[in-house]
């Protein structure tokens, strides 16, 4: 027999993991994007359209960041139920509140960036 609770907390991690794939394509694209620009070529994305994918991108690496923490306190919380050793799990937790903490840092600075200069903006894969 399978625990129910444990196999849900998976199946969130896959869907998450499916959009971390979308984040890291729009990553490549934008990073591209500013190749392009560095090069003096034409570039695919304007100021404006650039500034509004890495929004976007940052916003939902930080929603990713918070799944994962929902799913690692979910498994915390299943393994404390089983008696299991939870020394591996306060570290993914720690870990995944750093993460949390990046994700909102990260959205600030694009928040804070000059919309015409987007550029500018590292892009974060996290």
């Amino acid at each position: 027999m399978y625990d129910k609770e444990e196999v849900n907390a998976i199946d969130i991690q896959l869907v998450a993991l499916f959009i971390v794939l979308v984040t890291d394509i729009i990553s490549i694209v934008t990073t591209y994007n500013q190749k392009l620009d560095l090069e003096k070529r034409e570039t695919m994305l304007e100021s404006k359209e650039l500034y509004k994918l890495t929004l976007f991108n940052r916003k939902l690496i930080l929603v990713l960041s918070l799944i994962f923490l929902y799913v690692n306190y979910k498994l915390y919380n299943i393994s404390k139920k089983k008696g299991e050793s939870l020394k591996s799990y306060t570290l993914q937790i720690i870990a995944s509140l750093l993460v949390v903490a990046s994700g909102i840092i990260a959205l600030y600075v694009v928040k804070l960036s000059d919309k015409d200069n987007i550029v500018d903006i590292e892009n974060p894969i996290i």
